[in-house]
């Protein structure tokens, strides 16, 4: 990363532990874009990668650090069902783990060059990747980030919050696991929107969405509830490994529900809540 790994974040969770990222993101979903790191710090993640997630202005401005915080919760209860998953299933070669996630802010922006004693400001990747803008416009000092391990291997998207599923993916257990989910929390949770690596030892999943029964909302805006529960559903065959668990009746849901569904197209991109038709 060189000479481009310019900005700080403050300490990790009051631990001996921070990160160096990049001035340019290198990814970007509909809301946030992602930065290469590196840890710092604690002698044994010194120097390991990472990346650094930022929501964009539109998302930060409406719902502040409950959108850091919400991810969070989605990706702790993810790893919850997670470990209930391998205990039935790691006998059969299929391990999930959800990338953990570290919430920070923005200690010091390199927002500037030197050019003898004049202070210039540098040009960044803008919000559109064949622009530029201020550095200290896209990286701001204060700002809350969100941390985790960079995943090695190839990144793929094996199911959306929506049940997209790409044919060119030929794979069952993140469907089955998402299918699990909702066994497993008696119809109070679905887990979704898995995609991460798969190797030797098995999946490692980031960034996951989770449909919630009670509180649609509460795992942040790609919790769909019970439209994104039903939606699942609708467009899921069960395998070997998920035979016989239960499914949400359409019967059990309101008419309101069911119209939402229908009317919810299966898409690669995450979905959100204020997205869905009245």
């Amino acid at each position: 990363m060189g000479n481009n790994q310019s900005n700080t974040s403050f300490r990790i969770e009051g631990r001996d532990k921070w990160v160096v990222f990049e001035k340019n993101w290198f990814a970007e979903g509909r809301s946030r874009r992602v930065y290469r790191g590196t840890y710092q710090g604690e002698r044994h993640m010194t120097g390991k990668e990472c990346v650094v997630k930022i929501y964009k202005e539109q998302w930060s401005e409406k719902l502040g650090e409950m959108a850091y915080r919400a991810d969070i919760r989605a990706t702790d209860r993810a790893q919850e069902m997670a470990k209930l998953f391998n205990r039935e299933y790691m006998m059969n070669g299929y391990s999930i783990e959800f990338n953990k996630l570290e919430i920070t802010w923005i200690n010091s922006s390199a927002g500037f060059r030197f050019l003898g004693f004049l202070r210039i400001p540098k040009k960044v990747k803008s919000k559109k990747a064949d622009e530029r803008a201020p550095s200290s416009a896209m990286i701001i000092k204060g700002d809350t980030v969100l941390i985790e391990k960079y995943l090695k291997g190839e990144f793929i998207h094996f199911l959306s919050n929506t049940a997209y599923q790409d044919e060119s993916v030929q794979d069952t257990v993140s469907a089955a696991f998402s299918h699990f989910t909702y066994q497993a929390s008696s119809g109070q949770i679905l887990v979704c929107d898995l995609k991460g690596v798969h190797g030797e030892q098995g999946y490692v999943f980031t960034d996951p969405a989770i449909h919630s029964h009670i509180d649609p909302g509460n795992y942040g805006s790609a919790d769909l509830g019970d439209v994104g529960i039903l939606k699942f559903f609708e467009n899921h065959t069960c395998g070997d490994l998920c035979e016989g668990f239960q499914r949400l009746d359409p019967a059990d849901v309101t008419s309101r529900v069911r119209r939402q569904a229908r009317a919810l197209t299966p898409g690669r991109s995450t979905t959100h809540l204020h997205e869905l038709s009245l």
